[in-house]
């Protein structure tokens, strides 16, 4: 009987120390465990964002360099056939210096046509040069 009793009662203290320990809470190295992966993720996600930006930053730019590609060639396709002719401008929107220079080629593919061509560049980062290229063509009435 009293092997019994004493079983159970180092089986009770071992369910209390067990118990203690379960409730403990976090250690410090779990702690920095977590602080760790957490500063990782946050990390990324800034890193995410910010290179979103940048992309956003130079679609802008591009679209920006179509509408004015789009509005040179209005702006030569509304002049008289006889008085339209090549030229060349800067334009600065938002900061960003934009070289458009449109290009009038006569009889080309055939006889009483011209074809338009603009080409509008800006510069990027690092020294490098963008640009688009819009081309239309025009018949002599």
């Amino acid at each position: 009987m009293k092997i019994k009793a004493l079983a159970g009662a180092a089986v009770r203290r071992l369910r209390s120390r067990a118990s203690r320990t379960d409730q403990r809470g976090a250690s410090l190295v779990e702690i920095i465990i977590a602080t760790f992966i957490l500063g990782l993720v946050a990390v990324g996600m800034v890193e995410f964002f910010a290179r979103g930006n940048v992309g956003f930053d130079q679609e802008e730019r591009k679209r920006v360099a179509v509408l004015l590609a789009q509005e040179a060639l209005e702006r030569t396709v509304a002049l008289d056939y006889a008085d339209m002719d090549s030229w060349s401008a800067t334009r600065t929107v938002d900061g960003t210096a934009f070289g458009v220079v449109l290009t009038v080629t006569e009889d080309s593919p055939e006889l009483d046509m011209k074809t338009l061509d603009c080409v509008v560049s800006w510069g990027v980062a690092g020294g490098a040069t963008r640009q688009t290229q819009v081309a239309t063509l025009v018949f002599e009435n």
